[in-house]
């Protein structure tokens, strides 16, 4: 049998019950009602679940000031366990208290890593922080032997502007110790002040765009499959002279998508145009986007309960990718490796004759020839020297050489170079109460503004984009939408014209309404004031007198 005991309350619920959330804090409302009847025979409600959590969030990772204002040692801690890290804060004073503005950490294994083991191209993206205090969390991420993801730094900043990304940037500036802009990469979307912050810190880098999220911005104007084939078609040519092809058929398709794309330098977003140095053709941000997709859960937590999450994520990635390295069967990775695997199986309709001085022509399926130099290791079609792997139509020299491919990858796919990126440790850190005391003034939270709403969890998807149960949005592309307000078709009501009382809208009328309507009468004087309308919403009760 279940009662109702008022002892029971959510405060002595979350004591009770801290373990349980803190070995698993997604305990649902019906596991905890389920465990509270057998324990106590008492029954709970939804709020006293709710309050209890709240309250055992408290306990187990402090309240949210306490979390701002041990910043300093907390930072002070991370330098100490990790030697040569770089932790930067910044605050805004409102008299002589500092707020909290923006944090930034680099720690020394990650830098390491990537500047021994990486090739020289990052990625750069912010996401928001869903916790009580709103701001942006900043990336930097790179790439690893392996094509794998090796994040090097973040921040956490109020909001993401072209002050914020200069400040992380000029930051990891000197971490990176990149003095000449010449040899590094970036790719990005095209965030709010992130191109102009790249322009002046790195003007001789190579910036590459994300063409996913530049075809979101081309769909907008310019619809449809065949559009969407041609950008992408024209985005994976590696030469100048199929971008070429590419655009002229756009050209054909839509003259008003041609000329919006040639406002888009190509150098940008076309692999006809980029660098052979980075050895990484890549075209979307997948990376970031995979980074930011691993911290998920941490990103609605208080300030060190984020931090510390990430530093955790990035400590056993780096412990995990040390094991498997011995357990490689190749002198490449397994991801290199299934690439050069399914290059050997395109191989079967090409064709290659010998010329001399280790210079071969190939002839591939489609009677298209192509001159491949192995011993400097370059192909007419461009893609061995953007990407450091044999293409098709070298890798049909080599199986016709009886000459093993592994042979002739790049250095910066090998096994060497991945043990040099994860070598370096990420040290842990004490609890918080063998923290070294700074002395420091406790930083103050800043300000909270609570949002109209339900806060957002879920990031809202793209029309094409595939959920997470294989299905995409149903398109309204042949569905006429009608206004339950006006009547009118082509819009609802969130977008009519008529507000309240009015009658007329923005729209003419047309020729035939014109001469089917009569002229109306005059509208008889009011002898009474029109009664004022309900205010919707709950009206407060008069004290009677």
């Amino acid at each position: 049998m279940v009662f109702k005991n008022g002892f029971v309350n959510s405060n002595m619920l979350g004591r009770k019950y801290v373990n349980q959330w803190r070995v698993n804090p997604d305990w649902n409302f019906a596991g905890f009602a389920q465990q509270l009847r057998d324990d106590y025979s008492v029954d709970a409600s939804l709020w006293q679940y709710y309050r209890a959590r709240k309250h055992a969030k408290k306990l187990i990772e402090g309240t949210v000031k306490e979390q701002y204002a041990r910043i300093w040692d907390y930072c002070a801690e991370l330098r100490r366990m990790n030697p040569g890290s770089t932790t930067q804060v910044k605050c805004s004073l409102d008299g002589d208290i500092p707020v909290f503005q923006r944090i930034y950490i680099c720690l020394a294994a990650l830098r390491k890593g990537w500047l021994e083991g990486c090739r020289r191209i990052i990625g750069l993206d912010g996401c928001f922080i869903k916790g009580q205090h709103r701001g942006q969390l900043l990336t930097a991420v790179g790439v690893d032997p392996n094509n794998q993801m090796y994040p090097i730094a973040y921040a956490v900043v109020e909001t993401e502007n072209r002050d914020t990304w200069q400040w992380f940037l000029e930051l990891l500036k000197v971490d990176l110790n990149i003095n000449n802009s010449h040899g590094i990469a970036w790719i990005t979307d095209k965030q709010k002040g992130l191109i102009d912050a790249i322009t002046d810190l790195f003007p001789n880098s190579e910036h590459r765009f994300c063409v996913k999220h530049l075809h979101n911005n081309f769909k907008v104007y310019h619809k449809g499959l065949l559009l969407k084939q041609t950008l992408w078609g024209a985005a994976t040519a590696a030469t100048e002279q199929r971008f070429a092809q590419k655009m002229a058929y756009m050209r054909e398709v839509s003259a008003s998508a041609y000329e919006w794309m040639t406002d888009k330098d190509p150098r940008h977003w076309s692999r006809a145009f980029f660098k052979e140095f980075p050895k990484c053709d890549m075209l979307c941000n997948n990376y970031c986007e995979g980074f930011n997709s691993a911290i998920l859960e941490a990103r609605d937590k208080p300030i060190i309960t984020l931090l510390e999450m990430i530093r955790n994520y990035l400590m056993k990635r780096m412990a995990k990718k040390r094991v498997e390295v011995d357990k490689w069967h190749h002198l490449v990775g397994p991801k290199v490796f299934k690439f050069i695997e399914k290059v050997k199986l395109e191989t079967s309709g090409c064709h290659s004759d010998f010329c001399g001085n280790n210079i071969f022509q190939v002839r591939n399926f489609e009677q298209d020839q192509f001159v491949v130099d192995i011993q400097n290791r370059t192909c007419a079609c461009r893609r061995w020297q953007l990407v450091g792997i044999p293409c098709v139509h070298a890798m049909c020299v080599i199986m016709t050489s009886n000459m093993d491919p592994i042979q002739f990858v790049d250095d910066c796919y090998k096994k060497d170079r991945y043990k040099l990126a994860y070598d370096p440790v990420i040290y842990g850190l004490n609890g918080p109460s063998m923290w070294p005391q700074t002395g420091d003034t406790p930083i103050r939270c800043p300000e909270f503004k609570k949002q109209r709403g339900r806060p957002r969890k879920a990031r809202k998807l793209q029309s094409d984009e595939v959920r997470q149960d294989g299905t995409t949005r149903l398109r309204k592309n042949y569905v006429l939408i009608h206004c339950r307000r006006c009547g009118q078709v082509g819009h609802n009501v969130r977008s009519c014209g008529k507000r309240g009382d009015n009658d007329q809208t923005d729209a003419e009328p047309s020729a035939q309404s014109e001469i089917l309507s009569l002229p109306s009468p005059p509208a008889p004087t009011p002898t009474t004031a029109p009664k004022p309308k309900k205010k919707r919403g709950r009206q407060q009760k008069k004290t009677p007198k």
